[in-house]
């Protein structure tokens, strides 16, 4: 039976990846659209915090390629099941000659086309699991620090700075992905337990400098969020990791249910035929700006919670 500790974790990074997404897709006021990006930090703490509860339980299987594989092609699968569904259910309302020849190969091969950037990702992440785990078991203390310590450098620190310097690619790469989950398996290999102090430091701390560069950078426009992704989410991320695994075990039916359903949230609320229809035709999140901005954040957790038990 699954840990329910871990499970909680899942359900509370996919629930961040929601809320995220309820800040980055209302059509804000420009003016003050860095006030409701509030929630937009949460997103890619989400996401390292997904992929440190695969790593960790996975990196110390021996598995094969044909393993890999099994586990890629389940998730490539579900993706396109959810992905035609909607695509259908669109159409089905739309002119078809409304959509442009892209939009209708991604929905037909969403992971090919990279309809949602995290999936496809997190594919290629389980095809290199076996070799990843490989390298955990081979390597050792230092040599895993050392290139763990290049990767992350590479593909979440580098990027932040220098706009034309991407060896890795950008902060959204699968090297990222790749990253994150040798970090799990590092934590998981040494039994690396960090103090609720320096946790919870290590999460909050993140998501202050995240806000903090919202609000410098609001007169930027798209660089407004620039230092939402990378390094800072990640150490966010396992920080609020490490505060799950110190938590004492515990099974529980419901929230095991609960937890095995994260998926579908993401691939209904994020899809790009649906996402803006969603928050703002279907939620009428946007008109929220007119009112407290408190209405807004506590709008923001109900729905979002919500949003997530409904899918």
């Amino acid at each position: 039976m699954r840990d329910s500790k871990f499970e909680i974790l899942r359900i509370i990074s996919m629930i961040f990846i929601v809320i995220s997404h309820y800040s980055l897709w209302g059509k804000w006021n420009d003016a003050n659209r860095f006030k409701y990006l509030v929630y937009q930090p949460l997103g890619q703490i989400g996401v390292c915090v997904f992929v440190l509860i695969s790593g960790y339980f996975l990196s110390s299987r021996v598995l094969s390629a044909k393993d890999g594989w099994r586990r890629a092609n389940k998730l490539w699968l579900k993706t396109l099941i959810y992905s035609w569904i909607i695509f259908i259910a669109v159409i089905s309302t739309m002119e078809f000659k409304n959509m442009s020849i892209i939009t209708i190969l991604t929905a037909i091969f969403p992971v090919v086309f990279g309809e949602y950037w995290f999936i496809t990702e997190f594919i290629i992440l389980m095809l290199f699991v076996p070799i990843l785990n490989q390298m955990l078991v081979s390597l050792n203390k230092k040599e895993l620090k050392y290139y763990i310590g290049i990767i992350v450098f590479g593909s979440t620190i580098l990027p932040l700075f220098v706009k034309n310097l991407r060896p890795f690619g950008d902060m959204n790469s699968a090297i990222a992905i790749i990253a994150v989950y040798l970090i799990a398996g590092y934590i998981k290999k040494y039994n690396i337990k960090l103090s609720k102090l320096i946790s919870w430091s290590m999460f909050l701390g993140g998501i202050v400098i995240e806000l903090l560069s919202i609000f410098i950078l609001k007169n930027y426009d798209a660089k407004m969020i620039h230092f939402t992704y990378g390094f800072i989410p990640l150490i966010s991320a396992i920080g609020l990791f490490n505060v799950g695994i110190s938590m004492k075990s515990f099974h529980n039916k419901f929230i095991n249910y609960i937890a095995s359903s994260v998926l579908a949230a993401y691939l209904i609320t994020e899809n790009p035929l649906l996402r803006m229809w969603l928050w703002n035709e279907f939620l009428h999140i946007s008109k929220l700006q007119n009112y407290n901005y408190l209405l807004f954040l506590l709008y923001g957790i109900v729905i979002s919670i919500l949003e997530f038990l409904r899918n």
